[in-house]
């Protein structure tokens, strides 16, 4: 019997939550793969992460562009957003352009590459969806729910918020946002449960100094403009150096060019390598000592490095990366004003940023609100509304993300 909610049955119900939980845990295993691969390629010792000579830096950096060079030649890649809405139809995807991608993104993780590992787990689960939509997919109805279900499964899961995942293609209710909500909650509960196995623990979780849970200070609304400027100055650089790649009519030069400015930068501020999840333990080390030029430093070298690897076919998210600048901006802030707490002002920083950097304020403060492990609503909730204001008063860059432009957003090849 068909339900009355916009037609969606019991049966379409119960297949986005089962394969919202499938999602999950092919999220899971491709997550600790890549980790356990980018340990692989950078050296067993996490000391080595941080200690890597300057040799080998531009070294490993350039044989991972060789890499993504070989893959595109292979086959065109696809970009994360690009990934997102083709899932409505997965039995239209691109099979061999998908699988390449999710090789490249793999690579660019494994390689240094100063983006999140999002575009590998689309990817692997986007072909995944592929086979079980031609092996199951009835009809329209059940090939998008099995695409959307496998997206929100494993965002869901490696974000660790359902509704921050459902709310990333928009946050307007509807039946197949009800799919989505079911398939992203048990996307969470199952990579929850399997990353608790893991070498990785529970997987992308951000713990932050302790705030006492009713902390405010007005300081934090300078903290969130500031943040909310660094998400801005993404979005023009990455606009820019987009155009610039435009008219390169070569794709290998593009990525060769921007994986050589990469690897430069990269060798003089190391930081800027990896997503930046784990490298926030360094922002603190630097907070600490008080070294807030060399924070401010390292924020601007992550938005160029970001940058340059969204252009030149280094396939990622910019979600981790953007949390990290921003985490860097509050923490400088926190170091220039004894009296501001650094746990308050990192998460003011990361959620202004983020959301002003990804186009989504409501989705970025769900997810951070049950990422961060450190009771720090109310400093997220300034972040993000600080930042919601600045997407409605920038004439042309507010609003809903435009096509080219994600979350997360990827560059034109």
């Amino acid at each position: 019997m068909r339900a009355r909610f916009g037609g969606v049955t019991p049966r379409l119900t119960l297949l986005a939550i089962v394969y919202g939980g499938i999602a999950g845990l092919v999220a899971a295993l491709t997550f600790s793969g890549m980790t356990a691969l980018q340990h692989l390629v950078w050296g067993a010792g996490g000391e080595l992460f941080g200690d890597a000579t300057t040799i080998q830096i531009l070294a490993t950096i350039l044989v991972g562009g060789a890499l993504l060079i070989l893959l595109d030649r292979a086959a065109p890649t696809e970009d994360l957003q690009t990934l997102l809405k083709q899932s409505d139809d997965p039995a239209g995807l691109p099979r061999r352009a998908v699988l390449t991608t999710a090789f490249a993104a793999i690579v660019a993780v494994a390689f240094g590459g100063g983006i999140g590992p999002e575009a590998g787990i689309v990817a692997v689960v986007a072909q995944l969806s592929t086979i079980v939509a031609h092996l199951i997919g009835e009809d329209v109805a059940m090939r998008r729910t099995i695409g959307q279900a496998g997206s929100a499964g494993a965002l869901g899961g490696f974000y660790g918020s359902p509704p921050g995942a459902a709310a990333i293609d928009g946050d307007q209710l509807g039946p197949q946002k009800v799919l989505q909500f079911g398939a992203a909650f048990a996307g969470f509960f199952v990579f929850l449960a399997v990353m608790r196995v893991m070498p990785e623990g529970s997987g992308a979780r951000i713990s932050l100094p302790p705030v006492d849970v009713a902390y405010f200070s007005p300081w934090l609304l300078a903290v969130a403009g500031a943040a909310a400027a660094a998400g801005l100055a993404f979005r023009a650089l990455h606009h820019v150096l987009d155009v610039a790649a435009q008219r390169v009519s070569r794709t290998w030069a593009t990525i060769a060019i921007g994986t050589v400015l990469f690897a430069v930068l990269a060798a003089a501020v190391p930081l800027v390598r990896f997503s930046g999840h784990h490298e926030l333990h360094d922002l603190q080390v630097l907070t600490d000592s008080g070294a807030w030029p060399a924070l401010l430093l390292v924020a601007a070298a992550k938005i160029v490095a970001l940058s340059l690897c969204l252009v030149s076919g280094w396939r990622g998210g910019e979600f981790f990366p953007l949390i990290f600048i921003g985490s860097a901006i509050g923490a400088a802030a926190a170091v220039l004003i004894p009296s501001l707490a650094v746990g308050a002002a990192m998460a003011t920083g990361m959620a202004a940023t983020t959301a002003v950097g990804w186009r989504r304020p409501l989705a970025v403060l769900l997810i951070l609100v049950l990422l961060v492990d450190t009771p720090v609503a109310l400093p997220l909730i300034v972040g993000a509304g600080v930042a919601y204001l600045v997407t409605l008063l920038i004439p042309g860059r507010g609003g809903a993300p435009d096509d080219g432009e994600s979350p997360p957003p990827e560059a034109a090849r």
